[in-house]
């Protein structure tokens, strides 16, 4: 008889309805007996007394001390929110993934304010245009995006007035577009480059994978254009099922197709130039909650201090989170420079992705000088370093 014959669902099922992180979920079970059934190792939550918890209790991120004496008939609708956006898709973003699973975002808001409720809402995204979307229309405040769609962000703060969005920090980082390549399907053999113009090819549009496809297509005399525009599951689907030729992917899609066999990788250094990720976030919202914005870029560099210290540890927990093999979730770590640190050399790279030369990176570098300090590691300036990346000091 099946889990869904008896209306039961899975504990990682349970945390992505709720959108709450592993640490908020199991500290819930403890202090507001959250209704679970544990067969085995296996824990296994009935969705219809998970819906009927979920109406009589609050969402409320609080100090555990507090926890007993909250009021249960609060609903979270009440709540101030913070929706942080995230794509656990995208390997050098998997710093919000780490945080959300260890629950320190939650740490660090109680410390802003051990006395508040505030509750954090993890929208999982497939890619950046979805999160620059909701960031539009006010439904996001902070998200990780990859720096094409950060570029793409300062376009949009020229043409939307209301639209204020600052890069806040930077996230996983690789030298000479590393992370980012062409795979192309299984037997399919390449006598000239120039041949792909003609191929079917994929990628996602307006996204870092799929700005390197457009420059590559240019660089052999083809249209910039000339590609399906994909999330990366159906590029890799289209491969597999031999509709596409080929797809710019990034990590770990990249490193799954060669595991599993489905195809060969061109460019395996990498294409183009250096592979950014960053934190951006809405400029009025950071002002008036400088206290939050400061506690995400808290979590965000223990995070980074996590993965440096404990690959190994930060590896299970990104394989058992999204499924994927140890041995691909721990080379694809090793890999990334994982450093906030804004760098002359960065900004230039956003420059150069940059739709218009006039166009200028809207940063601020205050905020993440708030949390270093904040957690007692050197003090850097709030503007970028000059030079090229340390090898001992990171964030």
């Amino acid at each position: 008889m099946t889990n869904q014959r008896f209306n039961l669902i899975s504990l990682h099922d349970a945390i992505d309805l709720l959108g709450v992180s592993r640490s908020t979920f199991d500290r819930w079970r403890k202090l507001k007996q959250l209704p679970f059934v544990k067969i085995g190792k296996e824990i296994l939550i009935d969705k219809k007394e998970l819906e009927q918890w979920v109406r009589h209790h609050s969402f409320s991120l609080q100090n555990p001390a507090h926890a007993s004496s909250a009021s249960a008939n609060v609903k979270s609708k009440d709540l101030p929110t913070i929706t942080v956006g995230y794509q656990s898709g995208t390997a050098h973003m998997w710093t919000a993934l780490i945080m959300k699973e260890l629950g320190w975002l939650e740490e660090e808001l109680i410390l802003v304010n051990p006395n508040r409720s505030v509750h954090v809402k993890w929208l999982d995204a497939a890619n950046g245009t979805l999160l620059l979307q909701g960031m539009i229309g006010g439904s996001l405040q902070i998200a990780s995006l990859g720096d094409y769609p950060i570029v793409l962000s300062q376009s949009l703060r020229q043409t939307l007035p209301a639209f204020r969005p600052i890069l806040l920090a930077f996230d996983g980082k690789t030298s000479g577009g590393q992370g980012i390549s062409l795979v192309l399907r299984k037997g399919l053999e390449i006598n000239d480059m120039s041949e792909i113009c003609g191929w079917p090819l994929s990628s996602a549009a307006q996204s870092s994978a799929g700005y390197r496809l457009s420059k590559l297509l240019q660089s052999f005399g083809g249209h910039e254009n000339h590609f399906e525009h994909k999330e990366m599951d159906e590029c890799m689907a289209g491969i597999v099922k031999r509709k596409h030729a080929g797809s710019v992917m990034w990590e770990p899609y990249i490193s799954l197709a060669q595991y599993h066999g489905i195809g060969h990788v061109l460019f395996p250094e990498g294409m183009g130039d250096n592979y950014l990720t960053g934190i951006v976030a809405d400029e009025n919202w950071a002002r008036h909650h400088e206290g939050d914005a400061v506690a995400y870029l808290k979590a965000h560099v223990r995070v980074h201090t996590y993965i440096r210290n404990n690959p190994h540890a930060a590896a299970e927990l990104i394989s058992r989170a999204k499924g994927i093999p140890l041995e691909i979730t721990a080379r694809i770590i090793a890999k990334v420079r994982w450093d906030a640190a804004f760098y002359s050399k960065d900004m230039d790279a956003l420059q150069q992705l940059s739709l218009s030369v006039s166009q200028k990176i809207c940063f601020k570098g205050e905020y993440l000088q708030l949390a270093i300090k904040a957690l007692k590691l050197p003090l850097v300036g709030c503007e970028p370093l000059e030079g090229d990346w340390a090898v001992e000091q990171l964030y």
